[in-house]
Order: C-alpha cells, then sequence, then structure tokens
C-alpha cells in the first residue's frame, strides 16, 4: 500500500468514526423537536448579503461552549469527536434577516454576552435529523444540521460590565474591539458580538458575515499590534518554538530584527514521511505538495488583496504579536506549517491555538544564523528547506540596515 492510499485509509477511518458518534448520540434523543444545550457560536453566512442566514450551533456538552473553544481543539480526537458529534447548527436559512433586530438575532446576542455559559432552548421546524458529517471552515465539524425556529435563553444572562458599555453605547466597533482586547475578553466572545451586530455606532449596526467578522477583528488586532511593536527594541538572538498536533506540524523562528513577517502552510498530499530537499524539490515541481506563503515587510502591509492563507495567516500572526507585545519585544518571524494527516479539521481557532502551544515550547536559541539553519537541518529537513528559501531571508541579504551608515 503506498503513502497517498494509506493516508486516505486513515482519514476514512477518521470520518467513520465520528459518523459513529453521531449515530451513537442520535440512539440516545427521543424523536424531537426541541433541545437544550449550550451555546458554541453563532455563524451568519456570507451568501445573498446583506440579507443574510443566522444559525447558531448548540450542544448538550457545557465543554463545547464558546467559553471552551480553544481548550476543545486541542484536545484528542478520542475526546473530540464525542462533544462535537453532539452539536446542532440551528439554520435560518428560508429566512434571511437583513436588520440586526429580529427576534432570533436579538436572542442569540443576549447569550453570547453572558459571563458564563447559559443554557439556551432550540425550536425546530422538524424532528432532528442526523444524516452527514458537517464541516465549517469557522466552526469544524458538526453533527447535523436542522432547521431552526425559535431560540430563547433558560435564564437570566449577565452581561458584564465591560460588554455593556460597548453594546449600549453609540462608540466605533473598532474602539469596542481594542478596548475589550486590552480588558482580556475573548477573543470568541469578541467575533461573535461582531457577526451579531452589537458594535459600533447604533444607526450603522448590522450583521457581519462571521468569516468577515474573524478577519475585521484580526486584522483590527494586527494593526494594534505592530504599532505597539515597532516602538520596541528587537530581540537579540534567532528563537525557534514548536508544536505538533493532529497531523500540524508548527514551528516558528524568531529572528533578531525589526518587524517583518512570513506566514507559510504546505499541505503534503502524498507523503506522510519526511522528504530530502532533492525529492522535495522533485515533488513540488509535480504540484504534489500545496505551498501557501504570505510575506509582509516592516510596513506590515500586504502586497496584494487577500493573504493566500486565508484565515491562516491572521490566526497565526495574531499569537506572535501577542508573544512579542507582553515580551515588549519586536522581532522578524517565519511561521512554516505542515499539515500532513488532518484528520478532521477543527476551524481556524485550531491555527491559532497551535500558533499559541508552539510559543510556550521553545526548542533552541542561538546568535548565530548558520547554528539555526544547522538545527533546523538535523531537526526538520522540510521546514530547514522553507527557512533557508524564504522571502523574508532573501529580503534581509539585500536590505541594507540603518546601523551600516554609521
Amino acid at each position: 500500500m503506498n503513502n497517498a492510499t494509506s493516508k486516505k485509509e486513515f482519514l476514512s477511518q477518521t470520518k467513520r468514526k465520528f459518523y459513529e458518534e453521531i449515530k451513537a448520540y442520535q440512539q440516545t434523543l427521543k424523536p424531537t423537536k426541541e433541545i437544550v444545550g449550550f451555546g458554541s457560536a453563532p455563524i451568519v453566512g456570507e451568501k445573498n448579503y446583506p440579507f443574510l442566514a443566522t444559525h447558531n450551533i448548540s450542544n448538550e456538552d457545557k465543554k463545547t461552549s464558546f467559553f471552551e473553544t480553544g481548550k476543545l481543539v486541542k484536545k484528542s480526537y478520542n475526546e473530540i469527536l464525542p462533544l462535537k458529534a453532539k452539536s446542532i447548527l440551528g439554520s435560518t436559512q428560508k429566512n434571511y434577516i437583513k436588520k440586526p433586530k429580529a427576534r432570533i438575532v436579538e436572542e442569540l446576542r443576549d447569550i453570547y454576552k453572558s459571563k458564563t455559559a447559559i443554557e439556551m432552548q432550540s425550536s425546530f421546524e422538524k424532528e432532528l435529523s442526523f444524516n452527514k458529517i458537517l464541516s465549517s471552515k469557522v466552526a469544524g465539524v458538526m453533527g447535523s444540521q436542522n432547521e431552526l425556529t425559535k431560540l430563547e435563553a433558560q435564564e437570566n444572562t449577565k452581561t458584564s460590565w465591560k460588554i455593556e458599555k460597548f453594546t449600549q453605547n453609540d462608540i466605533k466597533a473598532r474602539e469596542a474591539i481594542i478596548s475589550l482586547y486590552e480588558k482580556g475578553v475573548s477573543e470568541h466572545q469578541i467575533i461573535n458580538l461582531l457577526a451579531l451586530g452589537s458594535f459600533g455606532i447604533e444607526i450603522n449596526r448590522k450583521l457581519v458575515p462571521t468569516k468577515w467578522a474573524i478577519s475585521a477583528y484580526d486584522q483590527t488586532i494586527d494593526n494594534y499590534l505592530y504599532k505597539k511593536i515597532q516602538n520596541y527594541s528587537a530581540i537579540n538572538q534567532y528563537e525557534i518554538y514548536q508544536d505538533t498536533d493532529k497531523g500540524n506540524d508548527f514551528i516558528i523562528i524568531l529572528l533578531p530584527d525589526t518587524y517583518s513577517a512570513e506566514i507559510v502552510e504546505t499541505w503534503d498530499l502524498n507523503a506522510t514521511e519526511v522528504l530530502s530537499d532533492k525529492d522535495r524539490q522533485e515533488t513540488i515541481n509535480h504540484n504534489n505538495i500545496i505551498i501557501e506563503q504570505d510575506y509582509v515587510g516592516h510596513n506590515n502591509k500586504l502586497g496584494y488583496p487577500e493573504p493566500q492563507c486565508a484565515g491562516g495567516y491572521w490566526a497565526t500572526k495574531s499569537p506572535i504579536n501577542r508573544f512579542l507585545d507582553k515580551r515588549k519585544k519586536q522581532a522578524s518571524y517565519i511561521s512554516i506549517r505542515f499539515i500532513d494527516n488532518y484528520e478532521i479539521p477543527l476551524g481556524v481557532v485550531f491555527v491559532r491555538e497551535c500558533a499559541r502551544k508552539a510559543l510556550e515550547n521553545c526548542i533552541f536559541k542561538s546568535s548565530s544564523q548558520r547554528e539555526v539553519e544547522d538545527f533546523l537541518k538535523q531537526y526538520s529537513p522540510r521546514h530547514h528547506y522553507h527557512f533557508i528559501n524564504s522571502k523574508l531571508l532573501k529580503e534581509q541579504k539585500v536590505q541594507k540596515k540603518i546601523t551600516s551608515f554609521f
């Protein structure tokens, strides 16, 4: 059996296991049009804008609430799949909503403003059905989708003053995002409320597709942190950080230089083993590897409208920029992510949490670039290949430092 066949069989086994978990959960339920659970995420679609379908993911297990999102995706698949199988996507596909004043949206807004996870009752058009595995780039996998007709909190919501200030007053959304970020409010909660049209000047408030809300949040925080970071002194050595989880192998290299960044995502379609540099080059040339790569210089601006790495670009930069800001340091950095056996995708939040986890695990420090290259060549030849061929390193070689003029 070759690598490609072996990988496909491995993936199908995991998907079968998830489907079995869905069916097992279905068997525990009596036929019903109503279910009580906790909110995992509201999903505002982008189709037919500005008339938007608003969905909500609920789950009877509190471990899946939006307060636990970051912790959940870093658990093992054996723990995740039984929980995700219970996730029900309540859809409003038949009733497109233009204004954030619709009853169901107001109820969602109250639920996702809450200080703690609260139970809600979801009512559906028909008896719950579990027919196929659902997957969303935003939320990952779910157990089923059903037409939602009504949603109601089962207990009184308690909103923190931090959030209430920005949902009850005419304050620009950008100010709300930055202030809540600084006050330590969960990024998931901020993004959820932004998608539900909770922030901004009252007359201008509107629903925002969740995909756009994530990008708006990430770009706002990215620009905010960038302006702070560029005022700090640069780190004085090279630092390498690493995390491996569910077929995703992250290495983040910080370089002692002023701010610039490169994010690389490599999807290995066939191989599940490390290739030599020569074999890897041949594989790339034969299009068996998908490489997505984004670079920003000292001005932190992409030279094109959207990042090639899509949400992964922001999800990787955000934790690194926050890491630098906490240290009151700046650096150039290269993040290289290899995706091999990523059995069941878990959404962009998984990328964010992998980058965060990597930054807790420093595996090498040196003042010599040569030593960094030698270490990577031994530790991970495939990451070494992308490091030595990175656009960031090439730019550093051609750009003169200000110190060279003195």
